[in-house]
């Protein structure tokens, strides 16, 4: 209809690029916490990027990581990034890694990849980037 203003969803790319599983204070969360809410703001319109080490968060481990022993003390409730990443999925965001990092993991990681993460080609983050509103760094 002439003059009829449709609007678009806004689009956001969050980028991940540091692993860190947590520590004693931050126990209930991680940084992919508010990757949920935030696609939910946008009206469902985030993708998010791990790149470098932050890989390895999309990537099924080959054993189960042992909890943290601190002394006498065993700490089993630090965050999980990868059960993140699957909630993030679940949430119905994009994940993105670029191959060149997944290969970095080694030549099994494709292998081990969450369901539902895509693998895109070198560079190609950077090639899309124009066609978001926003770009963030978690």
């Amino acid at each position: 209809m002439p003059g009829e203003v449709i609007q678009e969803r806004a689009r956001w790319l969050l980028i991940m690029e540091k692993a860190y599983r947590g520590s004693v204070e931050t126990q209930f969360a991680d940084a992919l916490y508010v990757v949920p809410d935030l696609h939910r703001q946008s009206g469902g319109g985030c993708d998010l990027a791990l790149r470098g080490p932050a890989v390895g968060y999309a990537v099924r481990t080959v054993a189960p990581q042992p909890p943290l022993r601190l002394g006498g003390r065993t700490l089993d409730t630090l965050p999980d990034p990868r059960a993140s990443v699957t909630k993030v999925l679940d949430a119905g965001v994009t994940v993105l890694v670029e191959e060149p990092d997944l290969a970095a993991l080694g030549r099994t990681a494709a292998d081990r990849l969450l369901p539902g993460v895509q693998v895109i080609e070198p560079y190609g983050l950077a090639a899309r980037w124009p066609s978001y509103e926003q770009v963030w760094f978690l």
